[in-house]
């Protein structure tokens, strides 16, 4: 029996796994990805993880029969090409897929991150058994995944399921993709900190306010704090941002009548706080027929879901048969 890796490639961290054919996670690691030493020294420990994770299952590379890899940013698929990961200094055309096959002789696949974890909920996750699954990552920024009837949706070029990226408020506030009033700009964990910081300063009575005089840092998760301690004004900052969620799902909702949408990410981690509105404003937005039967779900993979998707994407791509 041959096994595949997954690779979850983020600036911080290189999350790399041992997944079998069927989707069983059989191990994982993690190691530093080291990015302030350019594409050539990340790479270098995108090639060490493989081989430490396969060691670590007591393994050889000869039972490694594909590598599947998620990276940041624009991808261009069809060329296995990272065309720019703005979190990661110099990665701007690097061609990381036949590097990565170039360094074990065995075929590898690249996809951007979100699409990947997408994949992972619908393959084994929260989204199994779907016909059509959105799929959301709530954190740093908001993004997103499509899969229709088993196979991720890519786009033309490669670009597909920016759903972080749909516009909800026209001349909005800025989003860090340079346009104004996307979805990301309302409902990600860093514009949650500002949005909130902005109406801290603006006189809201909060318990923040004196968290941060004690010199805590305002967070998500530190809003999240509040919330559970009791905090109206930060129940409400977290609620406001599951409604323009919600904004957002109605206009992908319109268009594809999905049947289950999984939203996952670090912010996640808050619960029910963010589909509970999500869901109402679904509802109010869209035919009754689009949400009649729509389902939307917290991921169940958590971390895993990366490394698994990557893995399942060589399936998916028939990259090894």
């Amino acid at each position: 029996m041959t096994y595949l890796v997954g690779i979850d490639l983020g600036g911080t961290f290189i999350k790399t796994a041992i997944v079998s054919r069927d989707g069983e996670l059989i191990k994982k690691i993690e190691v530093p990805s080291e990015k302030e030493k350019g594409p050539d020294g990340v790479i270098a420990n995108i090639i060490r993880s493989v081989k430490l994770a396969v060691s670590d299952a007591g393994m050889g590379m000869n039972a490694i029969s594909a590598i599947g890899i998620g990276s940041p940013g624009p991808i261009d698929t069809k060329r296995g090409i990272v065309n720019k990961a703005i979190n990661m200094p110099g990665w701007v055309n690097i061609p990381l897929r036949d590097r990565i096959q170039e360094a074990f002789g065995i075929p590898a696949n690249l996809e951007n991150d979100a699409n990947a974890m997408a994949y992972g909920e619908f393959w084994k996750g929260a989204g199994r058994n779907s016909e059509i699954m959105l799929a959301y990552t709530l954190g740093t920024g908001v993004g997103g995944g499509i899969v229709i009837e088993g196979k991720l949706v890519r786009g033309t070029t490669g670009c597909a399921g920016e759903l972080g990226h749909i516009t909800i408020v026209p001349d909005g506030d800025l989003c860090s993709c340079g346009n104004c009033g996307c979805l990301e700009a309302y409902a990600s964990a860093t514009f949650l900190v500002h949005r909130t910081m902005d109406k801290i300063n603006k006189g809201a009575d909060t318990i923040l306010k004196e968290w941060i005089a004690e010199g805590k840092t305002l967070t998500s998760k530190l809003i999240d704090d509040a919330r559970r301690s009791g905090d109206a004004f930060a129940d409400m900052v977290m609620r406001e941002a599951g409604t323009y969620l919600g904004l957002g799902m109605s206009v992908v909702v319109a268009i594809l009548n999905p049947d289950v949408i999984v939203v996952g990410g670090g912010m996640m981690k808050a619960g029910e706080i963010f589909l509970e509105p999500a869901r109402a404003e679904v509802k109010r937005r869209v035919f009754a027929e689009h949400s009649q039967n729509l389902k939307i779900v917290a991921a169940e993979l958590g971390n895993d879901a990366g490394v698994i998707g990557s893995a399942g994407l060589l399936l998916e791509r028939n990259i090894i048969s």
